[in-house]
């Protein structure tokens, strides 16, 4: 994507911040989904197998399973293929948003989706594809992640099968999910329908858009490579998620609680709502504008900025676990293109707080907002993003001192990180060569039992492949409910073992009064580790103000790390970043104030 173009992938930065625990609208009216008679004759089986054109998108019903029964056997491969005379399958397409006038590019092709070729195992009722999470593709603004879906019969088919995947677009270099839904007819003898598909949620503040279509499709029936390993993850995937309760329970599981203070923001702004509290998430509905999404467990969201707590922060306390004082390390000595003056004195702590020291301006959003004007955000590859961040603000301050929000100072992070981890041989007897997958993957990820969509982050488009670091992963809500439950018991071990350092992840949270952090542009406003952390008093409910960490991302992605062991969370975007209201609840249900 073009970088004069590109909007921010971070959270917010501090003057944003200053008004985003403020107060917040109801919700409204939960969308429509139409009746089961409206939905069958849209997506019929005579539909499917005929010739027919979709004129507008379908109520969501029409993709949703039955409760229970399984189809007939799948394995094998599916693809989508284009109509006579296209590279791609073209769908229509309704503009909901465009604030950057991308649709008006005609070389982004928004309307045609990448090539659609995945290889699927069956396991029961599940429907699983053996490669999760983003796909590269030769597209130039779409990549594909595909979800597990499901098999079952309906009378009205026949002797056919039907099954249903979810399924998300997700922005080339950047980190925007639009989340769709695709359903077809199946023998298991390779016949197949052709597929109805479409788009129509995001969490995208920039553009938001219904597309919509439907293809024709190729089922090659074979034994499926990996079939076994994909069906035993999916299981583990399955039998790790939190259990799950609608907000509305918290009525009755804690009484006097109002589910209404968890969920208030415009439903049409929200992809995932929740509050965890005591092993039990309580999800409010995935709304779509076509009705109820109906695979509201994997439903893909983006982190922005949550990546720089979830990546930058907790891998360098895995590191400073098993090495004491990697945080200590110099830029210039690892990261080449930074070997300048400016970056004298500068060390990986200071990255990770945003306090190098260089900046152009300390008001908010100014150095962020023009770092997008360059090569930075928008260039493919690792030369073109750490030659721009290793040179685009100048020294003005000593390193540690004030606090300045930089995208590119947390990928110069992350770079530090894997030149510093390639150096080191091995670790725990096992070779290293990446932050992401070598480390935070296989030291915390995997051992908490998060979802595989989380087992991959946006890259650079090279053969350094470079993770971003600052933004640019994949989450499911279950993934968000137990990594913040894991956070906030606050000793960092996972099955007996130490893996976060303590005392680091104490500060994060802001349990060590010997390291807050910095301040973040306004005094109730802290950055420490890659966390934030907000001070209040709970409108009055305590008598001694309290600092409450908390994740953000860009477009109106909250998660706080409540100190009653609770986690709120909500992924929106619309620019809202309130959850103090949320807070204030929570501490009803059981103290949050020291």
């Amino acid at each position: 994507m073009r970088a004069r173009r590109q909007p921010s992938p971070l959270l917010l930065t501090a003057a944003a911040l200053a008004f985003c625990f403020a107060g917040a609208t109801e919700a409204g009216a939960q969308p429509e989904s139409g009746d089961k008679e409206q939905v069958r004759t849209l997506l019929t089986a005579d539909f499917l197998l005929g010739t027919g054109t979709l004129e507008a998108p379908t109520p969501t019903e029409a993709f949703a399973p039955p409760d229970d029964g399984a189809g007939q056997r799948f394995e094998g491969t599916l693809e989508l293929l284009p109509a006579d005379g296209e590279s791609h399958v073209r769908g229509r397409l309704k503009a909901i948003e465009d604030r950057f006038g991308y649709l008006q590019d005609p070389t982004l092709r928004i309307d045609e989706l990448p090539r659609f070729r995945f290889d699927l195992v069956q396991d029961g009722r599940h429907l699983i594809p053996t490669r999760r999470g983003p796909q590269p593709a030769a597209h130039p603004y779409w990549e594909f992640i595909l979800e597990p879906g499901m098999t079952w019969r309906d009378a009205a088919d026949g002797d056919w099968s039907r099954a249903a995947l979810p399924f998300t677009l997700e922005e080339r270099n950047a980190n925007c999910t639009h989340n769709g839904l695709l359903t077809f007819l199946y023998r298991p003898d390779g016949s197949v329908s052709r597929a109805a598909w479409q788009i129509g949620s995001e969490t995208c503040m920039y553009l938001q858009i219904d597309l919509w279509g439907v293809a024709a499709a190729r089922y090659t029936p074979h034994e499926v490579a990996g079939a076994s390993a994909a069906v035993d993850a999916f299981r583990h995937e399955q039998a790790a998620r939190l259990p799950v309760r609608p907000l509305a329970a918290l009525a009755t599981d804690f009484p006097g609680t109002d589910p209404k203070d968890f969920d208030w923001f415009p439903p049409e702004e929200v992809s995932a709502v929740g509050f965890a509290i005591d092993g039990v998430d309580y999800r409010g509905p995935c709304r779509t504008r076509h009705g109820p999404y109906p695979f509201c467990d994997v439903l893909d969201l983006p982190s922005y900025s949550l990546a720089k707590s979830i990546f930058a922060g907790l891998s360098w306390m895995i590191l400073e676990q098993e090495t004491p004082s990697v945080g200590n390390e110099p830029v210039e000595q690892w990261v080449p293109e930074c070997r300048q003056a400016r970056w004298q004195g500068v060390t990986l702590r200071h990255l990770l707080d945003m306090s190098s020291g260089n900046y152009e301006s300390l008001e908010a959003d100014v150095d962020e907002f023009a770092s997008y004007e360059t090569p930075f955000m928008g260039g493919d590859t690792h030369a073109a993003k750490i030659s721009t961040a290793c040179t685009l603000f100048p020294r003005k301050s000593a390193p540690g001192t004030l606090f300045a929000y930089h995208t590119s100072d947390t990928y110069i992070a992350g770079t530090l990180m894997n030149a510093w981890l390639r150096q080191q041989a091995v670790v725990d007897g096992a070779p290293t060569r990446d932050i992401y997958t070598d480390v935070l993957v296989a030291k915390l990820l995997r051992p908490l039992g998060l979802s595989p969509v989380m087992y991959s982050t946006r890259r650079t488009y090279d053969a350094v492949s470079q993770p971003f670091t600052g933004y640019g992963l994949t989450v499911h809500a279950d993934d968000i409910a137990r990594l913040g439950l894991f956070l906030t018991e606050g000793t960092g071990v996972v099955d007996g073992r130490q893996v976060l350092d303590p005392k680091e992840l104490a500060a994060a949270l802001q349990r060590e009064p010997s390291d807050p952090g910095v301040t973040a542009g306004k005094p109730d406003l802290r950055y420490n580790n890659g966390f934030w952390a907000y001070r209040t008093d709970l409108d009055g409910a305590c008598t001694q103000p309290l600092w409450i960490p908390f994740m953000s991302g860009y477009g109106g992605i909250s998660v706080a790390l409540l100190p009653n062991r609770s986690v709120f969370y909500v992924f929106s975007d619309r620019g809202r970043f309130s959850w103090l209201r949320a807070a204030i609840a929570a501490n009803r249900i059981r103290p949050l104030c020291e």
